[in-house]
């Protein structure tokens, strides 16, 4: 009879999950990345109490519950994460009229304390060895270099970044169109003149590098062909930004080419992420002077309605904000590279 009761009650919390992630996607637009998260949270949940009906549960169920994540180990972000959700699970079942809970139990559930962290970045210095070092070392150095100063010049998310099309890249306007970015929103970044050239040099030359190598004794020479054209091997979907193989990059690809430089170039430290460059450009900025808010639109932190009702303000002051940047006046030294590569 147990077992019976403990199927009819997983099968009734399974509704229930299903209607709940029915509703954030349709009705509140979530992402497929945040249904997931949703998803996972709260099947974590459901088979903690899977003998009973979740809607039934009360508040110090749910203060259990808390407890018991902490206990297997999870960061105090990540069991906040976790509450967070629930409640906004509750939530939905409260405003309904078709249920009899009438009490959100997750509502004043407090969340863990979380320990400051210093953010990681990337110094200015730091930042200046990346660019340098990928047009000194780089095999495929003309993208790589147009990739890491998307991101240090602009403070795209990796995401935005691996999705951003060819006609995204505005030269004659100078701008880049960041499409249905976090929260399905749009957004427009200023380019400075060196984002600007980094990607017109990986779009339309296409340089291609030439290295003496000695394989099995012999000597011979590897070319390097570093434009986008050269990468294209089949349909073209305008994706800015593709791998050796002709294919868009996945996160984990862009994160291991990072990586890779930033051990070659000895800038490596525990916590270095793709994330870090964002926030990096960010920050370079914000000590510059640049206000919080001129931040916030180029970051899309800030919630923005329509393409065009963020076209109504003044761009000119954020291009303003984005001369400040440090690495403003940074060059490539061309001499520099054809020495160090022809040798």
């Amino acid at each position: 009879m147990k077992s019976v009761l403990s199927v009819v009650k997983t099968n009734v919390n399974d509704l229930y999950l299903r209607e709940f992630l029915l509703y954030m996607r349709s009705d509140k637009g979530a992402r497929p990345k945040t249904l997931e998260g949703y998803e996972n949270d709260l099947r974590r949940f459901l088979t903690h109490y899977s003998t009973r009906d979740v809607l039934e549960l009360r508040q110090q169920d749910i203060r259990e519950y808390k407890f018991s994540l902490v206990d297997a180990g999870l960061a105090p972000r990540t069991v906040n994460r976790h509450i967070s959700v629930i409640r906004s699970f509750y939530e939905y079942f409260v405003d309904h009229d078709d249920y009899e809970i009438v009490k959100n139990p997750a509502k004043n559930i407090q969340g863990m304390k979380v320990p400051k962290t210093v953010p990681i970045i990337l110094g200015e210095q730091q930042a200046k060895t990346l660019l340098d070092g990928i047009m000194l070392t780089g095999r495929y150095a003309i993208r790589d270099y147009a990739i890491f100063a998307t991101f240090l010049f602009t403070g795209v998310r990796v995401s935005e970044l691996i999705a951003l099309k060819t006609y995204d890249v505005n030269f004659e306007e100078g701008y880049i169109h960041v499409r249905d970015g976090k929260g399905g929103k749009d957004r427009i970044i200023p380019m400075i003149p060196q984002l600007a050239n980094a990607l017109q040099l990986y779009l339309q030359t296409g340089i291609v590098y030439e290295e003496a190598s000695k394989t099995d004794g012999k000597l011979g020479i590897n070319r390097y062909k570093c434009g986008r054209k050269y990468f294209v091997t089949g349909p073209d979907d305008q994706t800015l930004f593709l791998t050796k193989y002709g294919q868009a990059y996945s996160e984990k690809g862009i994160d291991w080419l990072f990586k890779s430089y930033i051990k070659k170039l000895k800038i490596y430290k525990d916590g270095l992420s793709l994330h870090a460059l964002r926030r990096s450009c960010l920050t370079f900025l914000h000590k510059q002077g640049v206000d919080l808010f001129i931040l916030k639109e180029i970051s899309g932190h800030a919630r923005v309605q329509t393409l065009e009702h963020y076209l109504a303000i003044d761009t000119s002051k954020t291009l303003e904000a984005m001369r400040k940047h440090p690495l403003y006046n940074h060059q490539i030294d061309h001499g520099l590279v054809s020495m160090v590569r022809g040798s």
